[in-house]
């Protein structure tokens, strides 16, 4: 955490802010607590520069209610977020969301700390993650929303935050013209072939984020973003610093063809047999990491309203951070609005062009922030997101 800056947003509806969590190419996370209940809340607040292109806008909102979809679980339930004319009227109204706060770190904060994970809380977190996959692939849907910088550790088990290629863009910036630019950290072997997303595509992600943990890195050689994404097309992943027990199993998920790779039940079951919180009871993160939760709530709790003025003075802009070594981003591709509501990847010279679009939209009440069409796009809105293949609702644990 770090304190708030000048022009950081005080208010969010009920919510004051504190501290700033961390931040993502497309938004800033903060610890905001209702002054009055003294409930402390996780933020997730658009980038201002980003909220005012619409195609942002409306992605961020059907981002959101996914998260309500999968509320329960690993997942943080949404937070009623109040009176929001309690903004001050010179402050403009920022596009925000709001979760419960619970302590715990960011994978990749997790893994600067303490190094790479050990085989048992490699098993809860990828567990824990692939239950939360089932359950999103039970209702017909595609995730598209894993990176270090969507995971959390806390004390009982992973926690998963953002949904959706906006939470796990490696970078974002708008263009002239109402574009948006969005490149994704995380690419699979059909997108980069330009094939269609599909559950499979969620477990090749699943299985590059537990080599991450495992080891600190990317199982494909190090390089170039074009040559990180040739060799996660062509070359076999290194998996050598994998714990033995794990490796045959993140192989499977980084099977070239998706058809081959495992279904998320199989994946929670052979990390996890009685679940991941089963096998988490009695705490499962190492000491270090620990002791950084541990000490990240007594903080929170000690937060105390800042007084006008007491913000850090680093009102420069600030660019996105740079996406970790194993999320290295790749493929940069475009969003706008034309008229004929159809978008595509950049060509060479970057100009954006029409493409096909991304067909019927899914029920505006239960969108879902899957809806990459491939090679990186995170393709055009028209208000609604995509479920792929819509089915029922998920259960709510």
């Amino acid at each position: 955490m770090e304190a708030l800056r000048q022009d950081d947003p005080r208010r969010f509806g009920r919510f004051t802010a504190l501290a700033r969590f961390d931040e993502g190419a497309s938004a800033v996370r903060y610890v905001a607590r209702d002054l009055a209940s003294g409930e402390s809340a996780l933020i997730t607040a658009a980038r201002p520069e980003l909220a005012a292109v619409p195609v942002f806008s409306r992605r961020f909102q059907a981002e959101a209610r996914t998260a309500e979809r999968l509320a329960g679980g690993w997942v943080a339930p949404p937070l009623d977020p109040g009176d929001t004319a309690e903004t001050p009227a010179d402050e403009a109204e920022p596009l925000w969301t709001a979760a419960g706060y619970v302590p715990a770190l960011p994978l990749a904060e997790a893994i600067s700390i303490a190094g790479p994970l050990p085989e048992r809380a490699l098993r809860i977190l990828g567990a824990g993650i692939a239950e939360i996959l089932s359950r999103v692939h039970a209702a017909g849907s595609v995730l598209q929303g894993l990176a270090p910088g969507t995971v959390l550790l806390a004390a009982d088990g992973p926690r998963l935050t953002a949904f959706g290629p906006l939470g796990a863009a490696a970078s974002a910036e708008a263009r002239p013209g109402g574009q948006l630019s969005v490149r994704l950290g995380y690419l699979t072997p059909e997108q980069i072939e330009g094939k269609e997303v599909s559950a499979a595509s969620d477990l090749f992600v699943l299985g590059l984020l537990l080599a991450y943990a495992a080891t600190g890195t990317t199982p494909f050689t190090e390089g170039p973003a074009e040559e990180a994404t040739r060799r996660i097309a062509e070359d076999e992943p290194e998996l050598d610093a994998v714990p033995e027990e794990l490796r045959e199993l993140i192989a499977n998920c980084l099977a070239k063809d998706p058809d081959q790779r495992p279904t998320a039940g199989t994946v929670a079951a052979e990390l996890a047999l009685e679940g991941a919180a089963g096998l988490a009871r009695g705490g499962w993160l190492p000491e270090p990491l620990a002791a950084a939760v541990a000490d990240q709530e007594a903080r929170v709790l000690a937060l105390e309203v800042p007084e006008e003025g007491e913000a850090t003075a680093e009102a420069e802009e600030t660019d996105a951070p740079p996406a970790p070594e194993d999320a290295r981003p790749a493929d940069p591709r475009t969003l706008r609005e034309p008229e004929d509501a159809r978008t595509a990847p950049e060509p060479e010279d970057s100009r954006p062009v029409d493409a096909p679009a991304l067909g019927k939209p899914a029920d505006v009440a239960a969108p879902s922030g899957d809806a990459d069409p491939g090679n990186g796009d995170i393709g055009e809105d028209r208000g609604t997101t995509r479920f792929l293949n819509t089915g029922p609702r998920p259960p709510q644990n």
